[in-house]
């Protein structure tokens, strides 16, 4: 974005040449007369107060635009001899807090944001000298397009920042809290995502585990029991969730023309960490319910003997946590409500999936069809799973139009849904030692893929016979539950479920143009896509 500071497109003004010795009027705009006149000064006079409140600098010559007639250009304050009033043009660049320069008295922060816009439409809609237009090419279209992101992000988030309202006074009790992390010293090293990410994860526990002799009394033997449980419930999983969050960010902010810092890329993984938070207490209380025996490899925490129903308030616990560490990372930021918002209606989500989940224990057979079982999984799953972790970046990130969520939402809840067919069929067919867990789907006859497939829609009678007698009814590694296992098969469903997954493939490719229309990358949904596409464990 361009604003040569004495050269009004509309009226052609010409400025005096660099270390030009006479001072000139402006020409034609002084003479415009009425209400033109006074819009044109206008436009220019809040479009330069838009750039200072925004907190953007100024920096070398590129093409014309609006700014009012006689205004002193800035380029003049401070850059040396031989730059006289209104000289050059003004090109603005990202840099937040570097500038000194605020929002003019009476130049509100949506007029600022209605200025800026304009200067985008304004070099959109060819007010531009010839000259200029026959310059830009492809390279600096984009560059142009970059910077507009760039000012739209700078404005949103500056009338954030104008809204915070401080800390709660009602939870700073004991002296000292809130906490708060600002500094990230250690690097993330993106070479190497996971081991990066998994060096944050130990120091968001030990952050944690510090909090609690200071400021909740905690003895020792429950911290060692919170510690323990803590470490055992949310290390040793595949952490795609997490680093999801992590590669969506770096995703948005080089698609916005920025380079993430050493710090931003520490805060992506600790949101990274409150979603694996959210999923270790998930997995934690529908482990109970379910009578699981085991995960990730090792017993389910509540089968530890000394453990049992303790487990309840565990996994209370570790809900709790998530919510504790995104405060201490993020509590100061503007849209710090918007993140537990979102984490809140997610896991609300998550929860209204697990009832109906769990309460077909209750259903008859006939009810366990493939339109529940959807509605499950994209409530159980699909919500917490895949668009929470993009949802909370691309807050983070700047972008507040519901429609851009919406399309997100779309395709990521797609995808959710295949991830969890994948995983009712994982359930049946992969090996104990492959999958980390024990499949117990039969047993506890739910309503998972495979059964609403052959119930419904490929069983005959005698097939339906046997899964009245045995689904649901019968033990984890019975000859029953093979007899079933082997009625899949010979009804067709691993073909059944290739078919699936190459449907899906198509149905997600479908949604391209509209995420890039969007406005957002295609690369963040491409590679989710990958981590799941085909897994067999």
């Amino acid at each position: 974005l361009a604003l040569a500071p004495s050269a009004c497109p509309r009226c052609m003004t010409a400025s005096p040449r660099a270390g030009s010795s006479k001072t000139r009027g402006v020409g034609p705009a002084q003479q415009m007369r009425g209400a033109e006149s006074a819009a044109c000064g206008a436009a220019g006079t809040a479009a330069m107060a838009a750039v200072a409140a925004l907190g953007l600098r100024w920096s070398a010559p590129t093409v014309q635009a609006w700014v009012a007639p006689g205004a002193r250009s800035p380029v003049g304050q401070g850059q040396g001899q031989g730059q006289g009033q209104g000289q050059g043009q003004l090109r603005l660049s990202r840099g937040l807090g570097e500038s000194p320069a605020s929002l003019s008295p009476g130049v509100s922060a949506s007029t600022a944001r209605a200025s800026a816009a304009a200067l985008v439409v304004l070099m959109a809609g060819g007010s531009f000298s010839r000259r200029a237009r026959a310059s830009l090419g492809r390279k600096q279209k984009a560059r142009q397009a970059r910077q507009a992101r760039q000012l739209r992000l700078a404005a949103a988030l500056q009338e954030e920042k104008q809204a915070w309202i401080g800390d709660n006074p009602a939870n700073q009790w004991p002296a000292g809290k809130p906490v708060y992390t600002v500094d990230y010293p250690e690097e993330y090293d993106r070479k190497d995502p996971v081991g990066s990410f998994e060096r944050v994860g130990k120091k968001i526990i030990e952050e944690l585990v510090s909090e609690l002799p200071e400021f909740y009394e905690m003895p020792q033997k429950e911290i060692d029991w919170v510690t323990r449980s803590l470490n055992y419930n949310t290390q040793g999983g595949k952490m795609n969730r997490g680093l999801i969050v992590v590669e969506t960010g770096v995703e948005l902010m080089t698609h916005q023309g920025l380079t993430p810092t050493n710090r931003d890329l520490n805060r992506f993984a600790v949101l990274g960490w409150a979603v694996e938070l959210l999923q270790a207490c998930m997995l934690m209380a529908d482990d109970m319910m379910d009578g699981s025996l085991t995960r990730r490899g090792q017993p389910c925490w509540y089968k530890l003997p000394d453990v049992g129903l303790l487990n309840t308030n565990d996994f209370l616990m570790v809900e709790m946590m998530l919510y504790k560490v995104i405060k201490r990372h993020f509590g100061q930021e503007p849209y710090f409500p918007w993140l537990i918002d979102t984490v809140l209606e997610t896991t609300f989500q998550t929860e209204c999936g697990q009832l109906l989940d769990s309460i077909c224990a209750n259903c008859t057979l006939e009810e366990l069809d493939t339109t529940r079982w959807e509605l499950i999984v994209k409530y159980k799953t699909a919500f917490y799973s895949f668009y929470l972790p993009v949802a909370l970046s691309m807050l983070v990130c700047g972008i507040r139009d519901p429609k851009v969520f919406d399309i997100a939402r779309d395709c990521l809840l797609r995808m959710g849904i295949y991830f969890q067919a994948q995983d009712d069929y994982l359930d049946a067919f992969a090996p104990p030692e492959v999958l980390g867990k024990v499949g117990t789907d039969i047993a506890d006859k739910k309503c998972s893929w495979l059964f609403a497939h052959a119930y419904h829609d490929y069983a005959d009678e005698e097939a339906k016979a046997l899964l009245d007698k045995y689904y649901g009814k019968c033990e984890v590694n019975t000859e029953e539950e093979e007899m079933i296992k082997t009625l899949y098969k010979k009804l067709g469903l691993p073909e059944l479920f290739t078919e699936y997954e190459e449907r899906t493939v198509k149905d997600l490719e479908a949604f391209r143009s509209e995420i890039e229309k969007a406005g957002l990358p295609w690369s963040i949904f491409d590679r989710f896509f990958k981590l799941i596409f085909k897994r067999r464990k």
